[in-house]
């Protein structure tokens, strides 16, 4: 079963795993990490941790910001020097991305291991699809959102 991805970092879109980020696992948020690649695209295995609300409602706020700026650069509004993360764009999305990170350092001890495959959703695939063979900028499109189904390892 298909499971929601909050918020993913380091990731292409073409070939690649996401390297960490929040996603349900059982219905309930977890912070994950790649831990291993696979040769089956777009699986892996990963490392997992429960998150607490506060930390989800970080990573839901921090993607919020992540994901208005991304519309507005697909769109060809900013430029991508307007990044978030670039010093003095975006303070607050610049603090929350450090507060994440660090609580995401403590939780390597309650971490255990499942198999992952990551695919991008009905509904941003049916998006895409609409935009096909049109230039960059595309207003209203947006990066990948994702959905993962988890297995043991």
């Amino acid at each position: 079963m298909a499971e929601r991805v909050y918020s993913y970092f380091d990731y292409d879109g073409e070939v690649e795993l996401p390297w960490e980020g929040v996603a349900d696992f059982a219905g309930m948020p977890h912070y994950f990490w790649l831990h291993e690649s696979s040769s089956t695209p777009r699986s892996g295995i990963f490392d997992l941790a429960p998150v607490d609300a506060t930390l989800l409602s970080r990573v839901v706020e921090m993607e919020a910001i992540w994901h208005a700026w991304d519309l507005d650069y697909h769109a060809g509004k900013v430029a991508l020097d307007s990044h978030p993360l670039r010093s003095g764009v975006n303070p607050q999305f610049v603090n929350l991305k450090i507060e994440i990170s660090n609580a995401a350092y403590l939780l390597r001890d309650a971490t255990f291991r499942r198999r992952a495959i990551f695919r991008a959703t009905e509904a941003f695939l049916a998006l895409a699809s609409r935009f096909e063979g049109k230039r960059w900028p595309i207003p209203g499109f947006h990066s990948a959102t994702l959905e993962v189904c988890w297995s043991n390892s």
